[in-house]
């Protein structure tokens, strides 16, 4: 009796082999999805500001404040809410020069020349077709150092769950592609992680040297954006 029961302990093992080897045949394939959405951007945001320099750090200070405060009032002029200005840089530093010592040998020390002041803001534009009509008014009022225009859209959440769609579609119909020329079928999808995100319009740069009066306004062109999603997934093939 014991033997018998040594030899069908043996055999239950070799009868369970062919249903793993089953399931291996199946298999799995890994591809990435990749979603786009291309939408008509319905803001634009700019870096603007007054740089200041004079001999004393309080001259400085005191034009810099009498320009920003005459860039504040252009910009609720031009319809710029408060609460889409915001500042965002502010420094005093003094300037200073480094003397040549014409071969002597006696070191020279530094000199301070005068300060310069930077004041930096943040400015939200809502209504496109106001862009150039503000740089104008802003670089008007003074503002000569103006950085890092850019379009953007108020409502990314939607357009980039559009593009997760697309995302899904896109790595579906590339693995049933793939099983297709494999003589298989996708069973299930087993794994999905993301690693995409939105692809940000490069800005424009610009820096006016000298506060001069500009006659007309500044020509923008504000394009597309797009949105991407990047997916990994994995999908179980049919046996």
């Amino acid at each position: 009796m014991k033997k018998q029961f040594l030899a069908l302990a043996t055999v239950l093992p070799l009868l369970a082999l062919p249903a793993h080897a089953d399931e291996a045949k199946g298999g799995t394939i890994s591809v990435t999805g990749t979603g786009i959405i291309d939408m008509a951007p319905d803001m634009a945001l700019v870096s603007a500001g007054v740089q200041s320099r004079a001999k004393q750090a309080q001259q400085a200070l005191a034009e810099n404040n009498t320009k920003m405060q005459a860039l504040f009032a252009e910009l609720e002029k031009a319809g710029i809410d408060k609460k889409d200005i915001q500042t965002d840089n502010f420094n005093i530093h003094p300037e200073i020069v480094y003397p040549q010592n014409n071969n002597s040998n006696i070191q020279r020390a530094p000199e301070i020349v005068g300060y310069v002041v930077n004041n930096q803001v943040g400015v939200k534009i809502r209504k496109l077709e106001n862009v150039g009509s503000v740089l104008t008014a802003l670089v008007n009022a003074g503002a000569n150092n103006m950085s890092g225009l850019r379009f953007d859209v108020s409502d990314k959440a939607n357009l980039m769950d559009e593009a997760r769609k697309a995302a899904i579609a896109n790595a579906r119909a590339k693995a049933e592609l793939y099983a297709t020329e494999l003589g298989t079928s996708i069973k299930r999808l087993t794994s999905l992680s993301e690693n995409g995100g939105n692809r940000p319009p490069v800005p424009m740069m610009m820096r006016a040297g000298k506060a001069e009066m500009m006659v007309a306004d500044v020509p923008v062109a504000e394009g597309t954006l797009s949105m991407s999603i990047t997916i990994n997934t994995n999908w179980e093939l049919a046996q």
